[in-house]
């Protein structure tokens, strides 16, 4: 039985692309000219609070993003954490735009 390809959780902007990151891993850079306040990437995936969060630890590893004082969004299963991630590095560099202005979504409760 094959198995069923799922959407990602997150989305990412055709105007960037995953490469490896000096900094770590992966990182999200961009491919063509981002205006000021165009959104690059939707953190997508499923809403935890703190005690969920670390029941599931260290499956599917760290790819949740703090959205609250006791809750994170991100996923739920190991299969999903690819699809979860936006590999969202960031510089402090003077003249270049930070990456951490992503908006998140939710698809699911737990």
């Amino acid at each position: 039985m094959a198995s069923v390809q799922r959407e990602p959780l997150s989305w990412l902007s055709p105007k960037t692309a995953l490469r490896k990151s000096p900094i770590h891993g992966q990182g999200l850079f961009a491919v063509s000219e981002i205006d000021a306040g165009e959104i690059v990437c939707v953190k997508g995936g499923y809403i935890f609070d703190r005690a969920a969060r670390d029941e599931m630890a260290p499956r599917p590893g760290p790819a949740e993003i703090q959205i609250g004082d006791h809750l994170f969004i991100g996923p739920r299963r190991p299969e999903e954490r690819a699809g979860g991630m936006v590999f969202s590095n960031h510089s402090g560099s003077k003249g270049r735009s930070r990456l951490w202005r992503c908006a998140g979504s939710r698809q699911g409760r737990n």
